[in-house]
């Protein structure tokens, strides 16, 4: 009976484990693309305002490696 109990409650750890990676490596990562995206490709300009688009650039390559890094670790 033990054993049995173990055995679910592993079950359930590895699920948990690799729906926390689904969303790490997928879903956020999407996210923040989409975000980062409507952000530059839509920016409010006002006046006194400096807008540093090299920042947000190499913020948005290092999203863009994640996603494919992960994706070439599961296989897509």
């Amino acid at each position: 009976m033990i054993r049995n109990e173990e055995l679910v409650s592993f079950f359930i750890i590895v699920l948990k484990c690799f729906f926390i990676l689904i969303f790490f490596g997928l879903f956020l990562p999407r996210f923040l693309d989409y975000l980062l995206y409507n952000f530059i490709s839509k920016p409010n300009v006002y006046d006194n305002s400096i807008f540093v688009h090299s920042l947000v650039r190499r913020n948005l390559d290092i999203i863009y490696n994640y996603i494919y890094v992960f994706e070439k670790f599961l296989g897509f």
